[in-house]
């Protein structure tokens, strides 16, 4: 399955929907006769200009910007949607490494909300924070969303900018860079920090000093645990009223989540809530930094331990098991027969 058909596995396109911030690159093209409307920041025309001047960005892929139905932040999607009369009316909400970049990522889930039918799908690819840029960086907490919750961001927080610049980092994979790597097979040891700590510090204090443009960072750094961890606290404090259908594994650098808006409300006893969120933090806990790389804890590696199959790795367990005699027996009739099969030697 590629990555479109994760993202939208759970989307039914029949439907009317809004695909947030696709640029030149639309998981849901309007040209293939869907009935979905683009939200932007910026319009057609100034998305076509800044593509212009990108050198990463093919020319040819210009063309493939569509026309931007609604004008706004994505945080602000509820009252974007509610002022063109169609709150409600929506069967899907699609984004693609948009999510991280919200200052205030509760205040959007509420608007999708606000946007969705009953039993309409919120759709998201979203970097891990292990396996991108973010890499040493500390996850985000419910704490932090909350924080800019309720003082009402509408900027990555000075702080959060901080952040971003003193502990970006870069993947080296044979001496060439990539803002990421593959989570079930690289090595994280090839993530090597940018280091930026006097110059970043120094914007720091001219942030607090005054106020400032808008500029970019990853306000949220997760993975799928820990993201499937705070939505569902918020959901039982309340706050949003989204449920989860499904959190993937990471595939590369980046996972998917699917939401949906409940067609019939339904509320949790704490002692099954607190249950279940306890299995959660012990998922979280055991995710953290480089545990979440490899598929399993055995097939893990140093540059001076490679990785096992899990094969190997059972025989050795087993082996230990054996008497020290015993094993040294084996071993003895193991480089005997090494010798006899090596030519020149008897």
């Amino acid at each position: 399955m590629d990555r479109i058909a994760r993202l939208l596995c759970h989307v039914d396109l029949s439907a009317p929907g809004i695909e947030v911030a696709p640029y030149f690159n639309p998981a849901i093209a309007k040209r293939d006769g869907h009935p979905v409307l683009t939200l932007d920041v910026f319009g057609a025309d100034a998305l076509r200009d800044q593509a212009a001047k990108n050198p990463n960005i093919p020319p040819e892929r210009i063309s493939e910007i569509e026309e931007v139905d609604i004008v706004a932040d994505a945080s602000s999607i509820g009252e974007a949607i509610t002022r063109i009369g169609r709150a409600g009316q929506f069967g899907y909400i699609v984004s693609s490494h948009n999510f991280e970049h919200l200052p205030d990522p509760i205040r959007f889930l509420q608007g999708c909300s606000v946007a969705l039918a009953p039993g309409g799908v919120v759709s998201m690819a979203v970097p891990d924070g292990r396996a991108c840029f973010d890499h040493f960086r500390m996850p985000t907490r419910l704490g932090d969303w909350l924080s800019a919750h309720h003082r009402q961001l509408d900027q990555p927080a000075p702080e959060t900018i901080f952040d971003f610049r003193t502990n970006s980092a870069n993947f080296y994979r044979d001496g060439t860079a990539s803002p990421g790597c593959d989570i079930r097979t690289d090595d994280p040891s090839g993530f090597l920090p940018k280091n930026d700590l006097r110059a970043a510090y120094a914007e720091y204090l001219a942030r607090l000093a005054a106020p400032a443009e808008y500029k970019d960072a990853h306000c949220t750094v997760t993975f799928g645990a820990a993201l499937e961890n705070m939505i569902a606290d918020l959901r039982f404090l309340g706050l949003i009223d989204l449920e989860v259908i499904e959190i993937t594994e990471t595939v590369g650098l980046e996972f998917f989540v699917h939401l949906r808006k409940p067609i019939v409300a339904s509320v949790l006893e704490d002692s099954v809530f607190y249950a279940a969120r306890e299995q959660r933090q012990r998922r979280i806990a055991g995710s953290l930094g480089s545990a979440g790389f490899g598929r399993h804890g055995w097939q893990r590696g140093t540059p001076d331990t490679p990785r096992v199959s899990l094969a190997d790795a059972v025989k050795a367990a087993l082996f230990d098991m054996v008497p020290a005699e015993t094993r040294k027996q084996v071993r003895d009739i193991r480089a005997w027969n090494k010798s006899r099969k090596t030519p020149g030697k008897s």
